[in-house]
């Protein structure tokens, strides 16, 4: 059994007394590594070779971020392994693996293609938000993605959907050398990302299992799931339990923060909770609009900030 397989084996293991303390007959569950993945390179190239010369450079860097986008599209089907060296290291909040053949593993397991995989997920997809270039070292690329996954092996079929990072090193043939992702919900503090322990992720993940919410149930785009918040995309206007608050006037913002009201829904309750809702915003690096709502009579009442949704001033962590 391989390396990535054996950890999952461990997290079925771990998350068993969760899932018979909310009365499953199931006796395992499994946990998902996160992924955002990467790509490279126009051409097969030894990791050993001589730097390309800067156009050489910048246009299998160009291929590489053109691949990027295929690959999140497709779930990783195919892969693209000349874009990768043979030695490629990946790490996310779950696992850390290294090797062409452990990482194929791995997308694989989630994007349900091998044994274990079909049998543990299904409805496996990313969306890729965006791919920026570090202006400072043209080694580094940097996605931001949304993953989304059924645990088709218990009875409600949860989904389970995670928002973050992946940071890719590229040697000097723009071929990738390493891979590390970070979610939002666990890693981001204050606009910056910091590993945390395995554990916490499995944690992460086992609370999402509860939750009976299919694709058709969200009608918005899930930007961001941070710790205490969330950044939904509507393509629609909002439901109509959504109302102004705040001397809000006119339409709610296709792009707000979203956090639970906890404290009441009386208006002072709604604009503290507001304020506070803006300064996390803010902390973690997203700009604000005026105003805000509150949204009343869903499964828990929220407070509603818009956000400014233009190109990098959304995410400028990423």
């Amino acid at each position: 059994m391989r390396l990535c397989h054996c950890v999952w084996a461990f997290a079925l293991a771990a998350l068993v007394p969760a899932v018979r303390a909310f009365g499953s007959p199931l006796a395992s569950v499994a946990a998902s590594s996160l992924v955002g993945r990467s790509a490279m390179r126009m051409a097969l190239a030894p990791t050993d070779a001589v730097a390309l010369a800067p156009t050489a450079f910048a246009g299998a860097k160009r291929a590489l971020i053109d691949t990027l986008k295929e690959e999140y599209a497709s779930m990783f089907s195919p892969m693209r392994k000349e874009f990768y060296v043979s030695d490629v290291a990946f790490r996310d909040p779950l696992i850390q693996i290294s090797g062409l053949a452990k990482y194929q593993d791995n997308v694989d397991l989630l994007g349900g293609r091998n044994a274990l995989g079909k049998f543990l997920f299904k409805d496996a997809s990313i969306e890729l938000h965006d791919v920026a270039e570090c202006p400072d070292d043209p080694l580094r690329l940097t996605t931001r993605w949304t993953l989304q996954l059924c645990m088709k092996v218990l009875p409600w079929q949860p989904y389970a959907r995670f928002t973050g990072v992946s940071q890719y090193t590229l040697n000097e043939q723009a071929q990738v050398l390493s891979q590390q992702d970070y979610w939002d919900s666990l890693n981001l503090k204050d606009g910056s990302y910091a590993t945390r322990s395995p554990l916490s992720a499995l944690a992460d993940f086992a609370a999402q299992l509860f939750v009976n919410a299919g694709p058709e149930l969200l009608p918005y785009l899930l930007l961001r799931r941070a710790d205490s918040y969330d950044v939904r995309r509507y393509a629609k206007p909002p439901p109509q339990r959504v109302v102004a608050a705040g001397g809000t006037s006119g339409d709610v913002a296709s792009t707000v923060i979203v956090a639970t009201l906890t404290e009441g829904t009386s208006t002072s309750a709604v604009s503290e909770a507001a304020a506070s809702l803006r300064r996390l915003a803010e902390s973690d690096g997203l700009v604000t609009l005026p105003g805000h709502w509150a949204a009343f009579g869903a499964a828990k009442d929220e407070v509603w900030v818009g956000l400014k949704d233009d190109a990098r001033e959304l995410w400028p962590t990423a």
